[in-house]
């Protein structure tokens, strides 16, 4: 059987942008995967129309985690959560084997292995606190900056060639703040089609698309067998035993 990724929208995406934007994100998802993959993707039923802070972040959490047991129902191999705040990630890990990726560690991991210096593009607004996240995944110290790109997530979608000039202009500026590489901070701006291409044109140096680095991570999960066992309510996870 060839493998099941699962690309979970963070939003009710099917109300706010609609069932033609879900279909071309799955398009463009299968286009960039391998051959043998099949991708699906999903909207939450309810939820905020974008996250664009932490406590939109927070919102989602909960409808994340009552998604899970439909996903080993369905048969996933791996599922990939469409935010790059990859929000619930530690929670949704603890309660299933499926291996789950977050967009956003995969493009920042693979930016430190491609780069000496990174920088971040993020839509406006976006949610605070990505240096403390940046110090958890043991990467501050290769980070430049960070630059708002001038519009909303929705923007992103609705008008993505009047967005390019404010993208172009913050990957400019993250150049000239030393960056050797820059990452996609928005889903909204890995889904764009020919965006990476272009905006490694204009500025010379690479760019991670967020997207595709999740889906990139969550193939080579599959390929390595990287399942671990829940932790709630799996008899056979071997217990924690603190020291006397």
């Amino acid at each position: 059987m060839s493998p099941k990724i699962l690309y979970q929208f963070t939003s009710p995406m099917h109300r706010t942008l609609g069932v033609e934007e879900i279909a071309r994100r799955r398009a463009y998802l299968s286009e960039a995967a391998s051959s043998d993959v099949t991708i699906d993707v999903l909207p939450l039923e309810d939820g905020p129309s974008a996250v664009e802070s932490n406590a939109d972040a927070a919102l989602v959490v909960p409808e994340l985690l009552r998604s899970v047991p439909r996903w080993a129902e369905q048969g996933y191999d791996a599922v990939i959560i469409g935010c790059f705040s990859d929000p619930g990630i530690a929670a949704i890990r603890d309660v299933t084997e499926i291996p789950v990726i977050g967009p956003g560690a995969s493009a920042i991991h693979l930016a430190a292995q491609f780069g000496e210096r990174f920088s971040v593009l993020s839509s406006d607004p976006t949610p605070k606190g990505l240096i403390a996240r940046l110090r958890s995944l043991g990467l501050a110290e290769l980070f430049v900056s960070e630059r708002m790109v001038g519009c909303s997530v929705l923007d992103l979608v609705r008008k993505p060639e009047e967005a390019f000039n404010g993208i172009s202009e913050a990957a400019r500026n993250c150049v000239d703040d030393g960056a050797d590489i820059l990452v996609m901070g928005c889903m909204g701006m890995g889904f764009t089609p020919e965006l990476t291409e272009r905006l490694q044109d204009r500025v010379g140096v690479p760019v991670v698309n967020s997207v595709v680095a999740g889906l990139k991570v969550a193939e080579a999960a599959i390929s390595l067998s990287l399942r671990r066992p829940a932790r709630i309510g799996d008899e056979s996870t071997t217990p924690v035993v603190s020291a006397a």
